[in-house]
């Protein structure tokens, strides 16, 4: 049985959730306080805990706090990934406890070059919110048969500070390096029509004039990240909900698209890849 407590939104609850069912397929996977998949896909193999259950976010708290306290005492054991994996192997450490089949999960992402590849059996999307982000594209005006639709997503808030402590610099991508993104595609991709998401869309609002090819979105990310699975392309911020939005969108169309990210994700103003080993073939780096 692995306890995993909420590390992160919903892009990094998707890579906890299928790199536990790869590399532990047998095991009982028990999720709390992750309200957010659980809402937003089929599919799912797993227990839910969800906050509202637990009643308080601070006894939510309290009860991650001992289980990592007897994971410290060795009652319980512990799942966490080798931070020193190589750029082509992706390495799990797992050490058990006096309670030898109860693992709880610490600090492990998935985020790694070597799992990105062999991702497979991934949640549903549910059916209502692929019916609402149509019935949204349709108001707007967007024919998803005829025209080649590309989602931009813009992720500042937390990312004008992350990962500052790591690599001294934030994740947060400028205007410029959107506005060269979103040319790049004009040159390749005939009449496209931006969809544009963000955490901040005042911000959107601010930087960028809507018109018939640039619509901002303002549904919120369980619809938008059923939006950028029916796009044909896109432009991605360093961002994982970014990421699984491409993901589904590249595994759900047949034709050429073209997925845009910044060269060394997070590291991209020192140019150096954080998370290290964080390198997707099927995307195209631009620096």
């Amino acid at each position: 049985m692995i306890l995993h407590f909420r590390d992160g939104e919903l892009g990094n609850q998707l890579f906890q959730y299928t790199g536990f069912k790869k590399y532990f397929p047998k095991e009982n996977l028990i999720f709390l306080g992750c309200d957010s998949l659980h809402q937003s896909f089929d599919n799912l193999y797993a227990s839910f805990i969800s906050v509202g259950k637990i009643k308080h976010w601070n006894f939510f708290n309290i009860l991650h706090y001992v289980a990592l306290f007897l994971t410290e005492v060795r009652i319980l054991g512990v799942i966490t990934e080798d931070k020193n994996s190589s750029f082509k192997k992706y390495k799990v450490i797992i050490r058990r406890g006096l309670i030898w089949w109860i693992f709880v999960s610490y600090k492990i992402h998935f985020q790694h070059q070597d799992y990105l590849e062999k991702i497979d059996n991934p949640p549903i999307l549910k059916p209502h919110l692929h019916k609402k982000a149509k019935k949204w594209l349709l108001e707007k005006g967007i024919n998803l048969e005829k025209e080649a639709v590309i989602f931009v997503h813009v992720r500042r808030g937390d990312y004008l500070l992350w990962p500052s402590l790591a690599i001294s610099q934030p994740a947060v991508l400028n205007l410029d390096w959107y506005k060269r993104a979103m040319n790049l595609i004009q040159d390749k991709i005939k009449n496209p029509v931006f969809i544009l998401m963000s955490d901040d869309l005042y911000y959107l609002q601010d930087v960028f004039q809507e018109s018939k090819k640039i619509i901002i979105s303002n549904n919120g990310p369980k619809i938008d990240l059923s939006i950028m699975s029916l796009c044909n392309s896109g432009i991605m911020s360093a961002s994982s909900f970014a990421w699984w939005g491409a993901f589904f969108a590249n595994n759900y169309k047949n034709d050429n698209n073209l997925f845009i990210a910044p060269k060394y994700w997070g590291g991209h103003r020192v140019k150096k890849w954080y998370p290290k080993n964080f390198h997707t073939k099927w995307i195209t780096y631009f620096e």
